[in-house]
């Protein structure tokens, strides 16, 4: 599965996106405790660095869409979803063989 979402900084309080910056990070996921663990691991960047969640999808579709519902994380009611927005970085988190 694919796993996409982007960290954007609009006020510059955090440091680890820089200020005014999008960045996209893509994971090929194997399960769903693979998934789990990225999760943990955003609601810790978006509340830590002040950043906003924008853009999620799992295999091309919204994470919160309804076939997603059973999907949870303490971001997922704060996520944006923007057509304006673009990534200024891209990073792709896939394994390589």
């Amino acid at each position: 599965m694919r796993f996409s979402y982007m960290l954007h900084n609009k006020d510059g309080r955090g440091r680890r996106v820089p200020r005014g910056q999008a960045w996209q990070w893509t994971h090929d996921i194997e399960s769903l405790e693979h998934l789990g663990s990225i999760l943990d691991w955003i609601d810790l960047r978006v509340s830590v660095d002040h950043l906003s969640l924008l853009n999620v999808y799992l295999d091309h579709t919204e994470i919160t869409a309804t076939k997603n519902e059973a999907i949870s994380f303490g971001s997922k009611s704060q996520i944006y979803y923007s057509k304006v927005t673009l990534p200024n970085r891209v990073i792709n988190m896939s394994l390589i063989a």
